[in-house]
């Protein structure tokens, strides 16, 4: 894709941004927890869980402000931890709060940035 697409896609108010050390590495792990790639270029891949779609873009710094991960979601919450847990990702345990009545779990992504999944159904 050439840079002025890239330019509209990052520019986008509604897409978030979130920098990764290693690529190819964060997008294993955000496949992982349920999201696909809609599309990628050099030094970035935007992805999309259900309704949200957010973008990776390589970069050396780890942590920077306002780069935490958007909120994500499943199908199966248990079914997911089990295939995390299975991956050697770790998770919160399964909270209830009113906001997410079917469950939340929390995770880090491989820079650290905090990940929270909610289930899409009610247990």
């Amino acid at each position: 894709m050439h840079r002025a697409a890239f330019a509209d896609l990052s520019s986008s108010p509604s897409i978030r941004r979130i920098r990764a050390m290693h690529l190819p590495r964060s997008v294993r792990f955000y496949l992982a927890v349920g999201c696909e790639v809609r599309r990628s270029g050099d030094g970035w891949v935007q992805l999309r869980n259900s309704d949200t779609v957010f973008m990776l873009e390589r970069d050396g710094v780890i942590g920077c402000p306002g780069n935490d991960a958007p909120e994500l979601s499943a199908g199966n919450l248990l079914h997911l931890c089990r295939r995390l847990w299975a991956a050697s990702i770790d998770t919160s345990p399964i909270s209830y709060p009113a906001c997410a009545p079917g469950g939340r779990i929390t995770t880090h992504d491989p820079d650290l940035h905090p990940v929270s999944i909610s289930q899409t159904e009610s247990r």
